[in-house]
């Protein structure tokens, strides 16, 4: 293991930025924060933000503009009124809630490029599962939507990283598929030296995602863990794990590929968070297949 990778690792969970972080973002090839998020960030930031400046930033990419007007208008958040303009977007979803609607969009484009149907599947599944998980949050009533869709989608996010930087870890990624992400994991520290939760965790922070969300995704794979519920992530983090698992359990009972074995695994950690789930499954499932659908 090299001295760049060995910092990022040892990195404490509150500060993953460091300088080895830096260069090991060079070294694998993770996505810089488009400019267009990291302008508005810090004009969302400033003590009185400009809403005019924030709309014509969102607004010089025309492609991005669209793209939030249509998912703001979506059934996806069911708002009573229409957005014609991404300034209405802003006052109708809060600055918080556009930022990382602009995050979550910007995200999948910054690996448009790469035409492998691994990456492409992964995409599918990926934004599949921000929406079940979005969906459980309302439900279940433990987080916000906003944050929820936000979470899911970054939570993996290391792994189109490694599919674009790696030829081989496609062959990686289907030998695990079947398999829960602690053991992926493992191999991926085996052969790279560092995860893809650490990858992710690392793109996260770099794309000015919440402390809570980056820490959560740098850990979310040690659920089974002893003590971890009281571990490094926020009591808001580790909700989002358990939302983010029965989300992706939900999924494979969609597609018809329940794991029992694997949700044993999960079950124990899942209550402890959101609550009994013995006969809620199949009901959420239900539901689940329906918005899939209308999708």
């Amino acid at each position: 293991m090299n001295a760049v990778v060995a910092a990022a690792l040892d990195a404490p969970h509150t500060d993953l930025f460091s300088p080895g972080t830096e260069q090991l973002i060079k070294e694998i090839g993770i996505p810089p924060c488009p400019a267009v998020l990291a302008e508005f960030m810090a004009e969302a930031n400033r003590d009185e933000p400009d809403f005019r400046r924030l709309s014509h930033l969102v607004n010089r990419d025309v492609a991005l503009a669209a793209s939030v007007l249509k998912a703001i208008n979506s059934p996806f958040y069911g708002l009573a009124k229409k957005a014609r303009t991404v300034q209405d977007a802003l006052a109708l979803l809060g600055l918080r809630e556009t930022s990382r609607l602009i995050a979550g969009l910007l995200l999948r484009r910054a690996f448009a490029s790469s035409p492998s149907p691994a990456m492409y599947e992964f995409w599918d599944a990926s934004s599949r599962i921000a929406m079940i998980t979005a969906y459980l949050a309302r439900e279940l009533e433990v987080a916000r939507l906003d944050e929820a869709h936000t979470f899911a989608l970054f939570r993996d996010c290391g792994i189109p990283v490694l599919l674009a930087r790696y030829p081989e870890y496609e062959q990686l990624l289907t030998m695990t598929r079947c398999e829960n992400e602690h053991r992926r994991s493992a191999l991926e520290r085996s052969r790279y030296g560092f995860d893809h939760a650490l990858v992710g965790a690392t793109l996260a922070q770099s794309w000015h995602l919440p402390s809570e969300m980056w820490q959560a995704i740098r850990v979310h794979n040690d659920y089974d863990e002893p003590g971890f519920v009281t571990g490094p992530a926020t009591p808001r983090g580790v909700q989002l794990i358990a939302l983010g698992l029965l989300a992706e359990q939900l999924h494979r009972i969609h597609r018809g590929t329940y794991d029992g074995q694997l949700w044993v695994r999960e079950e124990a950690f899942i209550t402890e968070l959101l609550g009994p789930m013995h006969g809620r499954l199949e009901p959420l499932g239900n539901d689940i297949a329906r918005i899939l659908e209308q999708a």
